[in-house]
């Protein structure tokens, strides 16, 4: 993963946006500092300072791609031509397209209203490419890291792991 920290203040919002073909999700990546009120053996009190890291999802910015089944009936609606002999791999990276389209339209959009500071972008070789070519110029300004990795089932905490990692390195986290 590249970080491009020159860009990144203390005190920026950074979004995070993890996806794949069938599902995104934007997160907002924050640092927590805690003052926990702590005893020691001779019960004197004293505070300690804790950091704590969360991905909390933004509202409204969870994607899901359309059905199979939905992208016929709409493909058909269209009038565009029916060929059963269409690869279905075709047809998935049409609907995967489709999610790509309507997650980088709702991000440039954010982008243009100042919503955050800095985008880092998680999602398999194939879907990163295809955001960044579908991003704007302005929102690709914005992008601190790319993650070449699918954490959209992630259910252990990982890509909050490697983000904490990654920002402490660059003196954010």
């Amino acid at each position: 993963m590249h970080l491009n920290s020159a860009q990144i203040e203390q005190s920026s919002i950074i979004w995070v946006l993890v996806a794949d073909g069938e599902h995104a999700q934007v997160y907002r990546y924050h640092k927590n500092k805690k003052i926990m009120p702590m005893h020691d053996s001779k019960r004197h009190s004293y505070n300690e300072r804790t950091k704590s890291h969360d991905l909390t999802p933004v509202p409204g910015m969870d994607f899901q791609a359309e059905s199979l089944s939905g992208f016929e009936a709409k493909r058909d609606e269209r009038g565009s031509p029916q060929n059963s002999g269409e690869p279905y791999e075709d047809i998935c990276d049409d609907i995967a397209q489709n999610l790509v389209t309507k997650v980088a339209s709702k991000i440039e959009h954010y982008c243009k209203t100042k919503a955050f500071d800095n985008l880092v972008i998680a999602a398999p070789l194939k879907i990163l490419g295809a955001l960044k070519q579908q991003l704007n110029l302005a929102t690709l300004n914005c992008v601190i890291a790319e993650i070449d990795k699918d954490f959209t089932n992630d259910k252990n905490h990982a890509l909050l792991t490697h983000l904490q990692k990654t920002f402490k390195g660059a003196h954010i986290g």
